[in-house]
């Protein structure tokens, strides 16, 4: 049975997760995890992307994106390809890094944006591989809560600006999150 076609659709946000194989590893140290953001700045150069927030875990990343053109499928590949030769090359690896096809869902609606970027965040904690998510260093939380932390192909405009353009009201909104 053939798989169903993914949908691209131009000025679009999508919540994107792709695993490792086998739920193995796809970060083992501090430089994979920079590497796969310069590629994902990359991509969003590349591709005319926006990134709105990521977690990066041990074994899989999230991304709350949104397309300018009508081309998810080719960034996300684009970006598992760049990401699995630097690493399968640096650990002396061969074979697929990422399992199977990356998934992605729409997300239609400012209620499910702002969600999603929390429930995003909220990652490592729900995990247990910290106490405080200001203690996890791979993800866009920070950025939010501390515009010193900020990196210039993050968009965090259309976030804050959910929360009053207040980055003290976006982390009242991310601690309810994980309280309930």
């Amino acid at each position: 049975m053939a798989r169903p076609l993914r949908m691209n659709y131009p000025d679009t946000f999508y919540h994107v997760l792709s695993r490792g194989n086998e739920k193995r590893d796809i970060f083992y140290d501090d430089k994979d995890y920079l590497r796969f953001l310069e590629t994902l700045e990359k991509a969003v150069e590349r591709f005319n992307l926006e990134v709105h927030a990521y977690v990066l875990m041990k074994n899989h990343y999230h991304l709350l994106i949104r397309t300018r053109e009508a081309n998810l499928s080719l960034a996300i590949q684009w970006l598992g390809v760049s990401y699995s030769v630097w690493f399968n090359r640096r650990h002396e690896r061969s074979g697929h890094l990422f399992q199977g096809r990356f998934k992605s869902f729409l997300v239609e609606n400012d209620r499910y944006f702002t969600a999603m970027c929390l429930y995003i965040h909220g990652n490592p904690l729900r995990a247990g591989f910290v106490r405080r998510l200001w203690d996890y260093r791979w993800s866009s939380y920070r950025i939010y809560v501390d515009w010193r932390y900020g990196v210039s192909w993050l968009t965090t405009e259309l976030v804050l600006g959910m929360h009053g353009g207040s980055r003290k009201e976006f982390l009242k909104a991310q601690e309810m999150s994980l309280r309930g």
